[in-house]
């Protein structure tokens, strides 16, 4: 019986780990728990876009390599990854070098998966290497995480959903992690089967602080005080996570507030895309416009988030695109009141706006109004807090997430056993 045997799965993306991509995140620390429901995993990836590396990531050997190169097995959480160093730019040579990684992949008898879940979206060119690899009897998913924008030209839009409708004819089944997403989906013309999953938060890992030495230990090291008020953010430094409007705020808050610390986690992508130049000059002018530039901590890529968020007042969450994003989901689980703005994908799974979460409209003043409001009362931000709290520890749970998806990983393998 198909039901009593091990799935091997193959998590396909031309980036992972150490490209910080909220999706690949959140299937780094989904492997284990699939492992334990029967699930063996395989990672078939690529060599991240420079611009995308860490100084450590940096340090890799990877870039000695001519491109299109299999580099040695790599082990992430216990999983193997297997590497193919693919051309930095963007295009077409970049896409076929990463197909042939995974059909060839698909191909072997002895790493041949029964599923394979795409984590990234591909371009419609990739659409030859999919109808292969659905020949050789794989059915394939794929995991929809991020509202994407349409162009507003009707033609192009048009030429956009065409495009799209062709690609996911050749997927058995999109995941999409809230039911907002599954709509926008279907809005846009796509028939294939959708099924929606919800990210989940590990509990174990993000829950409130036991006690006030819990709270304090990280304050300590980033030298804000038991008195001070800590305002955090989690998401990598660039345009669409809304940062350059939440130091808008800042040059208020920081005024009218002396005792508040704005701390901003998530890599650095001002530093590190030479694109977005212009926009880390933005973001430094509006600190130094706030007066209060060493009450601004940028802390870059952490592996301890759960910690930053324990030991927080209030989190803010600005972006203008989202799917499910796990860091407003990780705050609730941590007891935070959270601050949101409307982003396109908002998801109804997030509570009740006002009481599981604040949504502000998108402009700085609202957003200060509201984080006032929040610091000068304990009371409500320990309300907020504990029904937040509350809200994902009832709806949220990651073993429920890992449940479906391992379900659907044995339905999907199990019909095309069937049919062989």
């Amino acid at each position: 019986m198909m039901s009593m045997q091990k799935i091997q799965l193959c998590l396909a993306s031309p980036s992972f780990f150490p490209a910080y991509g909220g999706a690949e995140l959140r299937f780094m620390r989904y492997l284990p728990g699939l492992r334990e429901r029967g699930i063996d995993t395989r990672v078939v990836t690529g060599t991240p876009k420079a611009k995308k590396l860490t100084e450590t990531d940096r340090k890799q050997d990877w870039y000695q390599w001519a491109p299109g190169k299999e580099l040695a097995v790599e082990y992430i959480n216990g999983t193997p990854v297997q590497r193919t160093r693919l051309p930095d730019e963007t295009g077409w040579r970049r896409t076929i070098i990463f197909n042939r990684s995974m059909l060839r992949i698909c191909k072997q008898p002895d790493s041949k998966p029964d599923v394979v879940q795409l984590l990234s979206p591909l371009p419609p060119r990739s659409i030859p290497w999919l109808i292969r690899i659905r020949s050789l009897g794989i059915p394939m998913l794929f995991a929809y995480t991020l509202a994407n924008h349409e162009s507003g030209n009707p033609l192009k839009r048009n030429l956009q959903r065409w495009a799209l409708q062709g690609l996911y004819r050749q997927i058995d089944c999109i995941v999409a992690n809230s039911k907002r997403l599954k709509d926008l989906i279907r809005d846009r013309g796509v028939r294939t089967r959708i099924e929606v999953i919800p990210n989940g938060v590990n509990l174990d890992q993000f829950h409130p602080a036991f006690d006030t030495e819990e709270r304090l230990s990280l304050r300590n090291h980033l030298g804000i005080g038991a008195d001070q008020i800590m305002i955090t953010t989690v998401g990598s430094i660039r345009p669409r996570k809304g940062i350059e409007l939440l130091l808008e705020s800042w040059i208020e808050l920081a005024s009218k507030f002396p005792n508040a610390h704005l701390v901003l986690v998530g890599a650095r992508s001002d530093q590190q895309d030479p694109k977005l130049a212009a926009y880390r000059l933005r973001l430094e002018k509006l600190i130094s416009a706030s007066g209060a530039a060493e009450r601004v901590h940028f802390t870059g890529l952490v592996t301890n988030i759960e910690e930053y968020l324990r030991a927080s007042d209030l989190f803010v969450f600005p972006s203008e695109r989202e799917g499910m994003p796990n860091a407003v989901l990780e705050a609730m689980a941590c007891g935070l009141p959270v601050v949101m703005t409307p982003f396109i994908g908002l998801p109804e799974e997030f509570g009740t706006p006002g009481k599981e979460y604040l949504l502000v409209d998108r402009n700085a003043q609202a957003i200060t109004n509201v984080i006032s409001q929040l610091i000068t009362s304990k009371e409500i931000r320990d309300r907020m807090g504990r029904e937040a709290s509350c809200w994902v520890q009832k709806t949220m749970d990651i073993q429920t997430s890992l449940d479906q998806f391992a379900a659907l990983y044995k339905e999907l393998a199990g019909r095309y056993h069937q049919r062989g």
